[in-house]
């Protein structure tokens, strides 16, 4: 009889959890230091005296940039100039976006062409829109005004467009769904493009309308997919700053200073970088309460 060999120790198995997260570790950490890091210096200097003279030694205050920024009340209108602006911009490019979407997803002569031509907005850096809208809206010779002359809708074309408090807010809205809508139309063409088409086969032999079939099939069917491009499209406008800067630099006065020029301008000039991290948390809250109800509401319709 041959001896039996003895039985080799199996080498121990790494626990798939602890190696799933060794895969990810050098992510979170890249994660950590370029995004939370920053979150967290501005979470704390928000409570701290932090001007030029003392860039490194903050001094905490606890609650005193925030107590001044509602003292003096303007902030209370950088809110309003906010949500005036991103409910503006976002309900017309969505309007817009959703027309032109059902337009080219129907079956019209140079669609693909008339697709590539809605997308040139989207492909102009935000500053070269700035600059081109604010000249099309210029006092005396913008071409706004002439057209809008010429067709008797107004009695001059010498209308300043951003000194006016309700125009400049107009001027701003106009010039960012012009270069945003085609975002929002590729969505909802992309949705409409998928949606099941014998639902409304079946729709129109019951002998549905066109208007009842769009807002009982269509509708419901791009429903996730819109929820996610209005979240995108208002966290996008949240953010806007270069066309509002560079066509009318957030005013006359502050008519059209939103969260995000007050932040710049606290700490970028007036050097008061505690208060500009002070509007930049209230900032954060907002973003975060809307990221929230978005995630409820996708969640939601997408269990449905």
């Amino acid at each position: 009889m041959h001896d039996q060999q003895p039985k080799k120790a199996r080498p121990s198995r790494m626990p798939d959890s602890i190696f799933a997260v060794l895969l990810i570790a050098p992510a979170l950490a890249v994660l950590g230091i370029t995004v939370l890091l920053p979150i967290l210096k501005g979470i704390y200097v928000s409570f701290c005296t932090y001007k030029l003279q003392n860039l490194n030694d903050p001094v905490w205050n606890n609650f005193q940039n925030y107590a001044k920024l509602f003292q003096k009340g303007e902030i209370w209108i950088y809110f309003k100039n906010t949500f005036v602006y991103v409910f503006l911009t976002v309900a017309i490019q969505y309007v817009l976006g959703f027309g032109v979407a059902l337009l080219l997803n129907s079956r019209i002569r140079g669609r693909n062409i008339l697709r590539g031509a809605f997308l040139i907005p989207w492909t102009l850096p935000s500053v070269v829109v700035a600059i081109v809208w604010r000249w099309m809206l210029q006092q005396q010779f913008g071409v706004i005004n002439y057209l809008l002359y010429r067709a008797g809708m107004t009695s001059t074309v010498n209308i300043s467009w951003t000194t006016e408090s309700n125009l400049a807010m107009a001027a701003v809205v106009i010039a960012a769904v012009w270069r945003q809508f085609p975002y929002m139309m590729v969505m909802l063409l992309a949705a409409l493009q998928s949606v099941d088409k014998s639902l409304i086969e079946a729709a129109r032999v019951d002998g549905a309308s066109y208007t009842k079939t769009l807002r009982n099939i269509v509708m419901p069917s791009i429903r996730p997919v819109t929820i996610s491009a209005v979240w995108i499209a208002t966290m996008s406008n949240f953010q806007m700053y270069t066309i509002i800067a560079n066509m009318t630099g957030g005013g006359p006065v502050v008519a059209t200073t939103t969260l995000s020029l007050a932040a710049y301008k606290a700490a970028f000039q007036s050097y008061n970088f505690g208060e500009g991290a002070a509007i930049g948390v209230l900032w954060l809250v907002i973003l975060a309460v809307i990221t929230l109800i978005s995630n409820k509401l996708s969640g939601k319709y997408a269990a449905d």
